[in-house]
C-alpha cells in the first residue's frame, strides 16, 4: 500500500539527511553536484523559510520551499512567500502529485495569511493558473537582488502571485536573495 505524506517544516528542524534528500531531488532536475547543491541551500535558506515535502513511502517525492521575504510597494514594506523549487521526482510526474503538492503549499500560505510571488517560464504559466495564482504584468514588478541570468533573461520571466491583495497591486519590488 502506497503512503503519502505531506510535511511543513522550518529549515531550522530539518535534519541533515533531509536536506540532502532534497539537494538529491533538487539535482535530479538541476543538475550542479550535490556538493554544490547542499553548498547552495545551506547560503541562500534561512532558518525559518518553509520546505513542504511530498514524502511517498518514507522517500522525498515532490519539494517545495517558501522563502520568507520582504517587498517594497510605495513606500511600504510587505512580508510574502517566495515560492521556489517546485519539484517532482521524475517518474511521478503526471499523476496528479503536482496538484496535491501546489494545494497544500496554497493551504500553507493562507495559513499564515501572507501572500506569495513566483517567477515562472511561460511554459509553466498555466499550471499555476488552475489554482488561483495569477499572472503580474511585467510593469508592475520588479526582481531587484537576483543574479541568476535566467532572470536577466526579462522576455523569459513571469511572475505570479497568490492571495496579493487588490491595495498592494501598485508596482512591488520583490527581493529574493
Amino acid at each position: 500500500m502506497t503512503k503519502i505524506s505531506l510535511i511543513s517544516i522550518q529549515t531550522k528542524d530539518l535534519k541533515k539527511k533531509q536536506i540532502l534528500s532534497i539537494c538529491k531531488l533538487k539535482n535530479s532536475f538541476w543538475p550542479w553536484t550535490m556538493k554544490k547543491q547542499y553548498e547552495w541551500y545551506k547560503k541562500t535558506v534561512k532558518k525559518t523559510d518553509i520546505n513542504n515535502m511530498l514524502v511517498i513511502n518514507k522517500k522525498l517525492a515532490g519539494y517545495t520551499l517558501l522563502r520568507k521575504r520582504k517587498a517594497l510597494t510605495g513606500n511600504k514594506s510587505l512580508n510574502y512567500f517566495y515560492f521556489d523549487s517546485f519539484i517532482l521526482d521524475k517518474k511521478l510526474r503526471n499523476r496528479g502529485l503536482g496538484e496535491t503538492l501546489i494545494l497544500f503549499n496554497n493551504k500553507i500560505i493562507n495559513k499564515f495569511k501572507k501572500h506569495a510571488f513566483l517567477t515562472c517560464t511561460k511554459k509553466t504559466v498555466q499550471f499555476y493558473l488552475k489554482y488561483n495564482w495569477k499572472i503580474l504584468s511585467k510593469r508592475k514588478f520588479q526582481i531587484m537582488d537576483h543574479k541568476s541570468t535566467w532572470f536577466k533573461k526579462k522576455s523569459s520571466l513571469n511572475g505570479m502571485t497568490y492571495n496579493l491583495t487588490k491595495k498592494n497591486k501598485k508596482k512591488v519590488f520583490y527581493f529574493i536573495n
